[in-house]
């Protein structure tokens, strides 16, 4: 009997000697599983202070943060509440323990449930912080074919504006010109006729607006042509005008669009 029962006892007491020893070291680490908890919860709020800049950075930019960003913020706040949660629990349990200065079984258990909590939510905390680190916080959204012009009130404009508008409704006209003395009111007709392209039915890709003034500055105006395409600075900066010109050329056979020339003096070699 005894050779039968010293195997059965060695099946059954081993793995329930270990499982005695995790549970005590639930128990007897879990002040150091809070203080590991505490430290990993001040990384944790370093890192969402971080990104949480970076965040009202890009927004002031007018750039959109990402959804990924915006999701681990909530969880990075869900997962803090939830420490500090842990963290006041544990505290609580262990301040009893000290009045006690003993450890009753419903305190042992207590300390138990608490110290795996702990560890495991250390292992958590550790698994967002890793997934924290963010190359792109947001991206600028495309830019709108149209960008509205500020003009007040203006009267007796409407019909002229009917008229330009049918002219570029005809795809045979290629190029309008409104020309007149100065201040009879051709720069406020431009942009109306600008933001009319915001609610007014059409199939151009964008609408460029630049101011060209009596001395023209080819560079500004070249310039200004290629930040409305959105076109990255290191691909023209440092380019002559050639240069400028052709990758203007370029992204213009990429889309049907509108370029209006306000306060034009003389002819220009874009």
């Amino acid at each position: 009997m005894e050779i039968l029962i010293n195997p059965i006892m060695d099946y059954l007491v081993c793995p329930l000697c270990g499982v005695i020893s995790k549970h005590c070291g639930y128990v007897c680490g879990l002040t150091d599983s809070l203080n590991s908890l505490r430290e990993a919860r001040r990384d944790l709020e370093n890192i969402t202070r971080d990104v949480e800049a970076r965040v009202d950075l890009a927004v002031e930019q007018r750039s959109r943060p990402r959804h990924e960003v915006n999701g681990w913020l909530e969880s990075a706040q869900f997962m803090l509440r939830e420490v500090d949660g842990i963290l006041q629990r544990g505290d609580e349990e262990i301040q009893k323990t000290c009045l006690r200065k003993t450890c009753f079984p419903g305190t042992w258990c207590s300390r138990d449930k608490l110290g795996k909590e702990a560890s495991e939510k250390i292992v958590a905390v550790e698994e967002l912080i890793g997934r924290g680190h963010f190359a792109v916080i947001a991206e600028r959204p495309p830019r709108a074919s149209v960008e509205e012009r500020p003009i007040g009130k203006t009267v007796g404009l409407d019909s002229i504006i009917s008229e330009v508008w049918r002219c570029i409704e005809d795809h045979n006209e290629k190029v309008i010109g409104l020309y007149g003395m100065g201040g009879v009111g051709k720069t406020t007709l431009l942009k109306k006729l600008n933001n009319k392209f915001l609610d007014a039915k059409h199939d151009f890709d964008l609408v460029i607006w630049v101011k060209v003034s009596r001395n023209a500055n080819l560079d500004k105006i070249q310039e200004s042509i290629l930040k409305r395409f959105e076109i990255a600075d290191q691909m023209w900066i440092g380019k002559d005008e050639d240069g400028r010109a052709n990758e203007i050329l370029s992204n213009l056979r990429e889309k049907k669009f509108v370029l209006l020339l306000d306060d034009v003096w003389e002819r220009l070699d874009l």
